[in-house]
């Protein structure tokens, strides 16, 4: 298989908190190690590089209200498996990469995970199918002249 490449948008996107999950459940289901991490931090007059999460939890902690925040993680081979998360204030955009798709895959969709629990959105799961009356029939007729 070539590549993997998706997109998403979410309007009226508030959560940084749930970026920074949703970036730690993409590392974690890659998973994406070693990692390549790099948080971009656009304030009203300065922006801010950091190279991990735990500084941009702690800015967040702190109260930090950025104008836009670019994280971006990925396997140390960056075109394997990558993963942006993109606030501009208004809307969050959700992009993965990579040519190792089952890794990109899995990093995609377990950040895409946390992000629609905000909304509580869950994915939904298709209903059991009924058994196959035909071949069950054809069983028990089978079994029936076996007995006779």
């Amino acid at each position: 298989m070539e590549g993997f490449a998706l997109s998403e948008r979410w309007n009226g996107w508030s959560r940084l908190d749930t970026m920074v999950e949703a970036a730690r459940a993409a590392i974690a289901a890659g998973p994406l190690d070693p990692l390549v991490c790099e948080v971009t931090i656009e304030g009203d007059e300065d922006t801010l590089t950091l190279d991990n999460l735990a500084e941009l939890d702690a800015l967040l902690a702190a109260g930090a209200d950025p104008l836009s925040l670019d994280i971006y993680v990925a396997h140390a081979v960056e075109a394997e498996a990558s993963l942006t998360l993109v606030y501009n204030g208004r809307w969050l955009q959700i992009n993965g990469a990579g040519s190792d798709w089952s890794r990109a895959r899995q990093a995609y969709d377990a950040a895409q995970a946390e992000l629609a629990l905000v909304y509580g959105i869950t994915t939904f799961k298709l209903p059991t199918p009924p058994k196959d009356t035909v071949a069950e029939t054809r069983r028990r007729l089978a079994e029936r002249e076996s007995q006779d």
